[in-house]
Parts: C-alpha cells; sequence; structure tokens
C-alpha cells in the first residue's frame, strides 16, 4: 500500500483502557489510510467526499501537524466546480455529482484552516468561490420566503435516515429547517472570514442574513411544548439534526440551548443521527458547555475496533457509513474535546484548553501547534480539588477554562490548582 509519510506527533493517556486502546488504534489506522485520509470508504468508494474530508483533514491536522492533505483536499474540491461555484461533492469520482449541503461543508473546511493556519496568500484567491456558493443559496430564497425549501440537486442529510436517500424531508416542495440552519451556520463562518479579509460589508451581510434565516426557521419551527425544533414548519417530523443546526447556527442561546441539548440527546423517538454525524454533535455539545457527555458518544467504537475495512456482510454489525473515517477514528475528538485543546483566534495564534473528562479522573496530552507542541497533563483529586500543568510553545498565547474560571496563560509551563468552596476559588 502506498501511504502518505503521515507522522503521528500527538500524544494521549488516560485512567481508562478502552480509550487508551481507542487512541493507538485509531491513529494507526490513520497512518495506513494516510494515503487516502480523505476518502470516504476507504476500501470500497476511495473517493474523497466533503462531508468526510473536513473531519479526516483535521485528524491529520491534529494528529500530525500536517496541513499538506489538508490544502490538497480544499483545492481539489476548488477545482471541481461548477459554473454556479457549487463544488463536486465526491472529487476525483468521475461524473458530476452535486449535494449542496457539501458545498457548505467546502466554505466549512476554509474557515477550519483559518483558524489553524497564517496563510493567506492561499486562503484570499478562494474566497469568490465562498461567496459565489452562498449567494447561489440565497438565489433560492426566492421572493418573501423567510427559510430555505425546496432546492436542486440531492437535498442530503444523513444517510439511509430520510425516505432511504440521506435527503431532508419533502425535498421538492417543504422547507427544511436542517438545510436553513445549516446555511445560518456557514455564513456566520464566512462572515469572519471576508471581515478579516478586508471586506466588512459581506461581512456584514452575511451575519445579518443568518440572523435573520435563524429567526425566521425558529419562529417556524420551534416547538415549546416538546422543547425541540421541527424539521419543518409542518412539525409532523423532529430530529437530532434540525435542532444540533439550531444550536450551531446560534438560534437557540442560553438556558434555550441546553434545554434543546438535554431533549435531542434523550428523546429517542426523533430521528436520530449516525456517527457520520457526531462530528456536529460534539461541536454542539461544546457549544454548550456540555463536553462531557462526548463520552457517551464512544460506546459504538470499541465494537468497530477490530473490523476490517469491508463493509460487513452481517446486517447486526455497523453498515458501511459506520466504516468510513471520521467514524471509525475518534483520536481528533480525544484531543479537541476531553483535552479540550481548540483554536481561539486565526492562525491557531490563540489556544483554548477547556478540558471535559466525562467518567476520566486524568488525562496526559501533546499535539503539534505551529509554534511547537501544546503539552497537557489535567487530574481531578476530588469534587473541589484540580491541578493541572501545560506547557505552550514560544509565541504563543492561551486561555485555560475549568469549572467557569478562566485563566490566562502564555508561552512555557504553567501549573493550576483549584479549589471550590461555595463557588469561589482559591
Amino acid at each position: 500500500m502506498n501511504q502518505h509519510p503521515l507522522i503521528v506527533n500527538a500524544t494521549f493517556k488516560c485512567d481508562d483502557m478502552i480509550m487508551k486502546r481507542m487512541w493507538t488504534t485509531g491513529y494507526k489506522g490513520i497512518q495506513q489510510l494516510a494515503s487516502t485520509i480523505c476518502y470516504d470508504t476507504p476500501y470500497y468508494q476511495q473517493i474523497p467526499y466533503t462531508g468526510d474530508t473536513r473531519v479526516q483533514a483535521l485528524q491529520a491536522l491534529y494528529l500530525a501537524g500536517d496541513d499538506r492533505l489538508m490544502k490538497k483536499a480544499i483545492l481539489d474540491f476548488y477545482h471541481s466546480k461548477t459554473p454556479e461555484y457549487m463544488t463536486n461533492t465526491r472529487n476525483l469520482g468521475g461524473r458530476m455529482k452535486i449535494l449542496p449541503t457539501f458545498s457548505l461543508y467546502w466554505v466549512c473546511m476554509i474557515y477550519d484552516y483559518w483558524m489553524h493556519r497564517k496563510d493567506d496568500a492561499f486562503i484570499k484567491p478562494l474566497l469568490p468561490s465562498v461567496q459565489g456558493i452562498l449567494d447561489w443559496y440565497d438565489r433560492q430564497l426566492i421572493g418573501d420566503q423567510e427559510m430555505l425549501g425546496a432546492i436542486k440537486w440531492w437535498s442530503f442529510v444523513d444517510w439511509d435516515k430520510y425516505n432511504g436517500w440521506g435527503i431532508s424531508p419533502d425535498p421538492k416542495n417543504g422547507k427544511s429547517s436542517i438545510m436553513s440552519f445549516q446555511y445560518a451556520y456557514t455564513l456566520k463562518l464566512a462572515s469572519k472570514l471576508f471581515k478579516a479579509y478586508g471586506d466588512p460589508d459581506c461581512a456584514k451581510n452575511y451575519f445579518e442574513l443568518s440572523e435573520e434565516i435563524s429567526r425566521n426557521t425558529l419562529r417556524l419551527c420551534l416547538n415549546n411544548e416538546k422543547c425541540l425544533v421541527a424539521d419543518s414548519p409542518e412539525q409532523t417530523s423532529f430530529s437530532q439534526y434540525a435542532n444540533i443546526w439550531a444550536i450551531l447556527s446560534g438560534a437557540v442561546e442560553d438556558k434555550k440551548a441546553d434545554d434543546i441539548m438535554y431533549h435531542l440527546l434523550y428523546d429517542k423517538q426523533i430521528t436520530q443521527l449516525s456517527d457520520y454525524y457526531k462530528f456536529y454533535l460534539n461541536l454542539a455539545l461544546k457549544m454548550v458547555n456540555m463536553g462531557d457527555y462526548y463520552q457517551m458518544q464512544l460506546a459504538k467504537w470499541e465494537r468497530l475496533r477490530n473490523l476490517d475495512f469491508q463493509s460487513p456482510g452481517d446486517k447486526s454489525e455497523p453498515v458501511l457509513e459506520d466504516l468510513n473515517g471520521w467514524s471509525r477514528f475518534p483520536n481528533y475528538e480525544f484531543l479537541s474535546s476531553i483535552c479540550g485543546i481548540t483554536s481561539a483566534s486565526p492562525g491557531f495564534k490563540k489556544v483554548l484548553i477547556q478540558p471535559a473528562l466525562g467518567n476520566l479522573k486524568e488525562i496526559e496530552a501533546s499535539m503539534p501547534h505551529p509554534n511547537g507542541i501544546i503539552h497537557l497533563k489535567f487530574k481531578t483529586l476530588s469534587k473541589e480539588r484540580m491541578s493541572a500543568e501545560i506547557t505552550l510553545p514560544p509565541k504563543t498565547e492561551g486561555i485555560f477554562i475549568w469549572d467557569k474560571k478562566v485563566y490566562e496563560i502564555h508561552s512555557g509551563l504553567h501549573r493550576i490548582e483549584s479549589i471550590v468552596f461555595n463557588n469561589s476559588y482559591l
């Protein structure tokens, strides 16, 4: 097998043997598949899909500090675009196939890269295509239409969750809160990009449009009795998808977002997402400060651990989508969710560290950063006490958050201990 020379520089240790084994199995699998890290199922299709690629590129970035695969994937999809700027969903896959939601994922990939690398010469030429995609969506809001409805091509949400084709409910006639909130979420990311690159008017327009779509969609689709957002204004179906995007878009915040997150996690009557979508659930969990719930998502990975890359014939085993890259290897989330290491400013100039240990008592991790290596050692000594050792590389600032207490940190080693008494810190 030809392999991309992906050297894993990240480490992760914890007091749970199963999770330690998941980490080791995961990074070895990622190394073996590095040459196809941006493919869907590596055994069968071997085609880069934009939805999968966003997460798989972050795997390479966090585990190896290697941004080459991410840049190549962004460029490959850029070169696949149609005259209307929509990207080919499955680049290098022969005939054109357009999933409009996947073009939004491509915009998100550019935002991810911007947050982790200072590379203006690479990003700036891509912005006209970002604008072309978002303007295409804007044209789908016909007349006084308040949210996205029927759009051409394949209105994909998640495989085999709707009508056997993964499409949003009633895509030919009805309005979709899922697509509307996803568009609103992407508009906000794009707004930050255009503001950073000297187009404040475009940034302002995108932000205001995002707010308007979110507000209208929430008004039409929120069911206060269920404390959930419906998939459409008819409120005949509910899903985890719509509610995740309602949180990520900022349509719901504070107590309302907390309540919706609780209901989407525990109401098993609504349409459940697959592992394909867990990345966005994890983003939403962090957004509402419920990162400790991440470990609830790990039960399936231990069962997947020893499966090969062929789709199993036994229907009791995971289906094909369970074997793609982002559902097979949780390593990125171990670093970004459990350790809570994420970028707090463009170019990874500022680091945010907000651990969410769940049932764990201690973790130790390191990961590559453009300026060097980030080290974290964290232990909960009791319900009231914790200790942390954090080392940031040169010329790097950071924020460490634990139990709502914010610590400003900078280059070098920091030792932090906290005791909580009646919500006061010593």
